[in-house]
């Protein structure tokens, strides 16, 4: 993965969308954990410092409207 870019990755089958952004390297991921901060939606935290490093959405379809309204540097 390029440091700087953020990544989008959406599972079709699943409706499930995942996002890793530009500060995630996964050579670190042993040190992330998921925290649902709303039905279906969790941000994934770097449990080191707290930093949001990624996202990832159970009924992306559904829940797409808040995402854009909670986080519209990211979702739009």
């Amino acid at each position: 993965m390029m440091l700087g870019t953020t990544i989008y990755r959406y599972d079709t089958d699943h409706d499930v969308m995942y996002v890793q952004l530009e500060n995630y390297t996964p050579a670190e991921s042993v040190h992330y954990v998921d925290d649902e901060i709303l039905p279906n939606i969790n941000e994934v935290r770097d449990v080191r410092n707290e930093d949001l490093v990624g996202f990832v959405i159970l009924d992306y379809r559904r829940n797409k409207p808040e995402l854009v309204k909670r986080y519209p540097e990211y979702f739009f």
